[in-house]
């Protein structure tokens, strides 16, 4: 039986339960082909390509093409390293425009912390719902979270709502904006210039603030962002 606490920290990282257990498999071996892969994580087999290709995207696996497939893990010492840097290079972000904001605003404002997936996307679904005017949202992947926004979008749509969005690939959307850029390194969201959200990639944690000041000097580098993004 894989290590629970090894689970625990990995979906900590924004791995599913699933993939966790994937990677956590891999690592035990040189290589393996997908059933495989199956009989070592203790998954349904059918769920084994899901959460290979889902590494695979995230960067945690490596895959030799052929007939079968053949997958292992990337070094743990290395996903660890790529992993902590992107925590601090985020935060790091953060701390630069709360420092920036702080020599305008009167008072000192707090920033939010929130960590784990399911709290990341539960904070961005109600920072999003709040929104009156605009939205300038930029995700890696929209699929990924597309069950979880396409509603709330059509709703701010209804209302009249403008929304922007830049990410990695093509997407149909109506009513929204798109624009292409490609890496991402995190996710934003800002609304409507009152409260804006930096997150990890793998939407593991995130940084939030309800701060006008702040907001509108988050907007300036949104607004670049969005200039130098490629149109659909």
């Amino acid at each position: 039986m894989i290590d629970e606490e090894k689970l625990s920290v990995l979906r900590g990282l924004g791995l599913t339960e699933y993939e966790a257990k994937t990677y956590v498999a891999l690592t035990s071996v040189r290589s393996a082909v997908p059933r495989e892969v199956a009989g070592l994580a203790g998954i349904p087999y059918p769920s084994t390509y899901d959460a290979l290709e889902a590494l695979v995207k995230k960067g945690w696996v490596e895959v030799a093409r052929g007939r079968p497939r053949r997958y292992r893990a990337r070094s743990p010492d290395l996903i660890q390293k790529e992993s902590v840097a992107t925590v601090e290079r985020v935060f790091g972000e953060l701390e630069k425009i709360y420092r920036s904001s702080m020599k305008k605003a009167e008072q000192p404002e707090i920033i939010y912390t929130t960590v784990g997936r399911t709290g990341v996307i539960k904070k961005i679904q109600e920072v999003l719902s709040r929104a009156e005017k605009e939205v300038i949202i930029v995700l890696p992947n929209y699929e990924e979270l597309a069950s979880y926004l396409d509603q709330i979008f059509n709703s701010l749509i209804g209302k009249g709502v403008k929304i922007r969005l830049t990410t990695e690939s093509e997407v149909s959307l109506k009513n929204i904006e798109v624009r292409l850029r490609k890496p991402i390194l995190a996710v934003d969201v800002l609304v409507d210039e009152k409260e804006a959200i930096i997150g990890l990639p793998n939407y593991s944690a995130c940084g939030w603030v309800e701060n006008p000041v702040i907001a509108k000097h988050f907007k300036e580098f949104l607004e670049l962002l969005w200039k130098s993004s490629r149109t659909q």
